[in-house]
């Protein structure tokens, strides 16, 4: 991440004053920071919340740099056009209890705080994974495997402690995250599965519930929109509700492609999810432009490019050709008409950074390459497909779903 210079100028100082009250220092000082490095004839950009008042949420996440005030850019986009803020790694169970007993909130504060006072619905992400989350939840005293009965105390304990911490502010909750199988069977054979059996799912929502009855409670995962994964994710939640599990919504992370997945498919999908009562929040919007031949979210399968693929695997290090910045704004023209079509059911819709730089892209599937998947580049400017959505919200109700 870069940083940016944190004083402002004398010029801007009655500015600085006036933003500090509003939104609070770090976010003043990364307003003046941001204004003092735009042109002066540079045109005045109307906020994305602004724009999608009344149809859902429109968000974005801020990550260890913008929290602990080594992002200014990061703060001064999220709490400008964004109206709901997510943490990309915060509050996951590794930065919250890394070693048992001790919770870690200063970093979800901030958040929260930062959220509240822009006016925006911070988003707790997330409280049950089998990624970043300490070994020793899985382990008793003997260093052995943790009983059935230990696994489940320290799994509520960890629940109850972090969601009541946020009682009545943190609005919703990734409760839990990814736990449906790629491969054979409904459910990835995880160290909660393993350690407390399927019942783990069922108990981490009542859990939440239970610490905060007026969050909206939400199961989240990659690839639930494809045909493969999705009878697993249909299969799951109606069990969910059938046992009378305190589930409101359904989060697809939605990591997609210039060309793929088919939209169709999607829109399938988030009627199947809706038809079960369910809220659909699409949790974490990005489209990629970089070749791969991987879709989805498992960071497991992160690689490193040799030198012969740099050229084929990444393209675009200088800048992103205008013609492919086109194709992308058409691509993300797609699928907000596809979400307004479906407002009535989608309560949210984040985006997975501030900016292309801000990306985890750039290392995911593969190290070190330049994406740009994102509404803003890496200056904070919006690009070709911020305007195109911004102009589908101004055409409300959306356009019918082209014809097959």
């Amino acid at each position: 991440m870069k940083t940016s210079n944190l004083k402002a100028s004398i010029g801007s100082s009655k500015r600085c004053f006036a933003l500090a009250i509003q939104l609070g220092a770090l976010t003043a000082v990364a307003s003046c920071s941001m204004a003092q490095n735009t042109p002066a004839n540079a045109p005045k950009v109307a906020p994305l919340k602004d724009a999608f008042k009344g149809q859902f949420l429109i968000g974005t996440t801020l990550d260890y740099p913008a929290l602990q005030g080594r992002a200014p850019l990061d703060v001064e986009l999220a709490t400008t056009q964004f109206n709901a803020i997510t943490p990309a790694n915060s509050l996951k169970p590794d930065s919250v209890q890394h070693i048992e007993g001790q919770f870690n909130f200063k970093d979800g504060d901030r958040l929260v705080e930062l959220a509240e006072k822009s006016g925006a619905t911070p988003i707790g992400h997330t409280l049950v994974w089998h990624q970043q989350s300490p070994q020793w939840f899985f382990e008793g005293p003997d260093g052995k495997p943790a009983s059935r009965e230990l696994a489940l105390a320290r799994l509520r304990k960890h629940i109850t402690t972090v969601v009541g911490h946020y009682k009545g502010r943190i609005k919703q909750w990734d409760v839990v995250n990814e736990a449906i199988n790629d491969g054979p069977g409904v459910l990835r054979p995880t160290p909660w599965l393993k350690a407390i059996g399927e019942d783990y799912i069922a108990e981490a929502f009542r859990a939440a519930h239970a610490a905060d009855p007026d969050a909206i409670l939400i199961y989240n995962d990659y690839n639930i929109e494809l045909g493969y994964k999705r009878p697993k994710a249909l299969q799951l939640l109606k069990s969910l509700i059938d046992q009378k599990v305190p589930i409101n919504a359904v989060g697809i992370q939605c990591h997609w492609r210039m060309d793929n997945p088919d939209f169709a498919e999607v829109e399938e999908a988030i009627n199947q999810f809706a038809a079960l009562g369910l809220k659909v929040m699409i949790t974490e919007l990005d489209i990629g432009v970089l070749p791969t031949k991987y879709q989805g979210a498992d960071i497991s399968t992160t690689e490193t490019m040799t030198p012969d693929q740099q050229a084929v695997m990444n393209p675009y290090t200088q800048k992103l050709p205008d013609e492919v910045a086109q194709q992308h704004a058409e691509r993300y023209r797609q699928a907000f008409e596809m979400f307004l079509r479906h407002k009535d059911v989608i309560g949210r819709v984040t985006l997975w950074g501030s900016h292309d730089g801000d990306s985890w892209l750039n290392d995911f599937p593969v190290r070190g390459r330049t994406d740009y998947p994102l509404l803003f580049n890496r200056q904070g400017k919006p690009k070709p497909a911020f305007f195109t959505v911004q102009k589908v919200a101004s055409n409300m109700p959306p356009l019918a779903p082209p014809a097959p």
